[in-house]
């Protein structure tokens, strides 16, 4: 089984990427796995459990211990994995790295070590770009630069404060796209 911790975005920066997600498909059949889950920017790499249950208890820790903060979307850019005509084409929405999201990236990833969990550290580089996908991979790269290309501006420069943390499963071993669900959502910072 997969799980993956994901920021949500506020409802302005959800509708302006379903609308490109939406545009990109009619021009160039891309498809909406991307949008099968809830607009967000993913805390890190996919996560091997045995045990839901077990995650589910550190997911609510985890979003108690979180205060709402600022994200900075910074534009609109393209990532290519693999050839560039053929290879997996992801159109995302860059967000500014700050301080905050590196500091809470590290934690995960470090809490998870006393579990019996495996992450799937594939970052390439073995850094961790954050990010909020528009949309991905049903098409070759080649497809998703010419609709990247067609993006009249790229830039953003844009701020919202994230309230939300959802805890993303799938109960695929192989990590499939559109296999995931938003298995549970909670506010930032709430004590009981």
């Amino acid at each position: 089984m997969k799980i993956c911790f994901a920021l949500l975005v506020d409802n302005k920066l959800h509708n302006y990427a379903r609308k490109i997600a939406f545009d990109i498909d009619k021009k160039h059949n891309t498809g909406f796995i991307a949008a099968k889950l809830p607009q967000h920017v993913t805390l890190g790499e996919v996560i091997d459990i045995d045990n839901l249950d077990e995650a589910e208890k550190y997911f609510d820790i985890l979003a108690k211990s979180i205060n709402p903060f600022e994200i900075d979307v910074t534009k609109i850019d393209l990532k290519v994995f693999g050839d560039d005509n053929d290879g997996f084409g992801v159109l995302w929405m860059e967000v500014k790295e700050s301080n905050l999201l590196r500091a809470l990236h590290n934690r995960i990833y470090k809490e998870i070590s006393a579990f019996p969990w495996r992450a799937d550290r594939t970052s390439g580089d073995g850094i961790y770009y954050f990010h909020s996908t528009i949309a991905l991979g049903q098409q070759p790269a080649k497809i998703y630069k010419e609709a990247y290309n067609n993006i009249e501006n790229k830039e953003l420069s844009y701020t919202f404060q994230v309230k939300e943390i959802s805890l993303f499963c799938s109960p695929d071993d192989e990590n499939k796209m559109g296999t995931y669900i938003t298995y549970k959502t909670l506010p930032l910072g709430e004590k009981p």
